[in-house]
């Protein structure tokens, strides 16, 4: 997820809180957070600028210098808004567009090697698209809004190039837990919304839930392609809807603070979710906690803090 934040300089700092890291093969090369910087231009409107950069989990900084901070429209002109960027949910990867010829890119974090995805992909211009990166960064989602919204999304296999098209004007809400599926709302005519599994086969689980599940703050979809995690009411719950069948499980409390809005979420692993929450904003610092949640008992168990300094454009973090 994608914030927002007109600033005048495009400075970030991302501190550690003493809390032990999500658990990575290499921290020293993931990534944590995101971020572009902020300018003002003669009639003192803000928009992006200068160099995407990431911290990463060991605490260290990387530039990406060859990351667009704006978009562009059909005919290649630049606009206000942000240049798309995206961390996988493990951090161990980046898509980008690139700033030589706004192609979207892949590669490590690290660094390393660039895969570019096919040129047809923002034959419409970057300004309409939003991306998504895989868990494991094995795959992009793409949806196209406003003019575009005629265009179908797509799902793409960063190694091959293959493009599995999705019905257009879906809704997209990123990947599930493993990368094998989209999850995605659909309006239908008669005032009531399906929520749909689209699989990166082909494939496609359907069904109109209950209103507390399309009410929800958060949803996230589960590695099973049916399974999906909501986050509902002011004091957040839990409850877990099968695609599959249309059965909605009873209300898990959590153990959160009031009035905690839990923004993001992702399962990594049969039981357990990771959330994000955050606090702050409006010209403080804001401050985001990662957290993983039992699906079975409610249990929260934080596993990183870190605070983003709001004099930025815009940031976004692992697995948005």
């Amino acid at each position: 997820m994608r914030r927002t934040l007109l600033g005048a300089a495009a400075v970030v700092a991302v501190a550690a809180a003493g809390l032990p890291a999500i658990a990575h093969a290499d921290s020293a090369g993931t990534a944590r957070v995101a971020w572009v910087g902020s300018c003002d231009d003669k009639d003192e409107i803000s928009h992006a600028c200068g160099a995407w950069r990431v911290r990463l989990r060991s605490g260290g900084q990387i530039k990406v210098a060859d990351a667009a901070a704006t978009s562009v429209d059909a005919h290649g002109r630049k606009t206000e808004e942000t240049g798309k960027f995206a961390i996988s949910a493990d951090g161990e990867w980046i898509v980008y567009e690139r700033k030589s010829d706004h192609r979207l890119a892949v590669r490590r974090t690290s660094g390393g090697r660039v895969t570019l995805l096919p040129k047809s992909l923002t034959r419409l211009g970057t300004d309409i698209v939003r991306v998504w990166l895989s868990p494991s960064g094995d795959r992009v989602l793409l949806e196209y809004s406003e003019t575009g919204e005629k265009e179908p999304g797509k799902i793409v296999t960063v190694a091959t190039g293959k493009i599995v098209k999705l019905p257009a004007g879906d809704d997209l809400e990123g990947f599930s837990g493993d990368g094998d599926e989209a999850l995605a709302l659909r309006y239908n005519t008669d005032n009531t919304t399906t929520l749909v599994a689209l699989g990166a086969d082909g494939s496609t689980v359907a069904q109109v839930p209950p209103q507390v599940v399309i009410n929800a703050s958060t949803r996230a979809l589960a590695a099973d392609g049916r399974t999906v995690a909501v986050f509902a009411g002011a004091q957040p719950k839990l409850r877990l809807y099968d695609l599959s069948t249309d059965r909605l499980a009873a209300a898990v409390d959590l153990r959160l603070k009031k009035g905690t809005v839990v923004y993001h979420a992702q399962w990594t692993g049969e039981d357990q979710l990771t959330v994000k929450v955050q606090s702050g904003g409006d010209g403080k610092p804001t401050v985001v906690r990662v957290l993983t949640v039992d699906t079975g008992t409610g249990a929260v168990k934080p596993v990183d803090t870190f605070t983003v300094i709001a004099r930025n454009y815009a940031w976004l973090t692992a697995g948005e």
